[in-house]
């Protein structure tokens, strides 16, 4: 028999060189108190420009808001400027309104014509009429009456009617302009008011006070206006001598 051979042994060879860890180096006490001395230098550096930014923009802030408040206070009184000058120019636009309607109603003699036109036409004709259209009872009429009455102490004209009309439980105010406008008729209806709340002095006490408003020349937003809050509407036919009187829908009373 043939011995068995002997298996060779198998080597192996290290695939790489053993890896070492390096070594730290030791501190001495004196490098590392001056190795934290350093690091919290650094640290109160970096602490103190953060503080500083902190302080710029408290500083900023504080400016702004101090600004914001000035611009307030300002904007306050540029409001409270812009009410006064506003209630300024409604008052002076008010007079120059009441300028215009005195200069309208007397400018070139139209104040002398629109009496005459009173006198010949609306005078002689309105009540009749009147009675005949709203199945009214005025039995008198007075033209250019002013009311008179004592407010605050003082003995002052409150009312200045172109025409009453009297029955026994009842009253007519008319106002008679040569062009009728809007603006008149919200004058009457503030006059209708006046004659309520003075009654005594305008003689209307107890009875029902209705309102009318005439003119040569109607302007048709007045026409429907004044219809609209329960007025009469008179539009004077000059060249014929008569009226024509509308009706409202339904007579306000006050």
């Amino acid at each position: 028999m043939q011995a068995k051979k002997k298996a060779a042994k198998k080597t192996y060879k290290p695939s790489a060189k053993k890896k070492t860890v390096p070594s730290l180096k030791r501190m001495s006490l004196e490098e590392y108190i001056a190795f934290r001395a350093e690091a919290d230098a650094k640290m109160d550096a970096r602490q103190a420009k953060t503080e500083a930014s902190i302080d710029r923009l408290s500083v900023a802030h504080a400016k702004t808001e101090a600004a914001i408040d000035r611009l307030s206070a300002e904007n306050e009184k540029t409001l409270i400027a812009v009410k006064e000058a506003s209630v300024r120019s409604d008052k002076a636009i008010a007079k120059i309104n009441a300028a215009l309607d005195r200069m309208e109603d007397n400018f070139g003699g139209v104040s002398k014509r629109l009496g005459d036109l009173t006198e010949i036409i609306v005078v002689p004709k309105i009540r009749v009429d009147i009675n005949k259209l709203g199945n009214h009872n005025f039995k008198d009429a007075v033209a250019d009456k002013t009311v008179v009455a004592v407010v605050g102490g003082i003995k002052d004209p409150v009312a200045e009617v172109d025409m009453l009309l009297f029955g026994d439980d009842e009253a007519m105010a008319v106002e008679i302009k040569t062009h009728l406008k809007k603006t008149k008729v919200d004058n009457h209806l503030k006059r209708l008011q006046k004659l309520r709340t003075y009654e005594n002095e305008a003689g209307v006490a107890g009875k029902k006070l209705f309102g009318a408003v005439a003119g040569v020349v109607v302007d048709d937003e007045a026409r429907t206006y004044a219809k609209k809050n329960g007025l009469y509407v008179i539009e004077i036919r000059e060249e014929e001598d008569k009226l024509d009187i509308e009706k409202p829908a339904t007579c306000r009373t006050w």
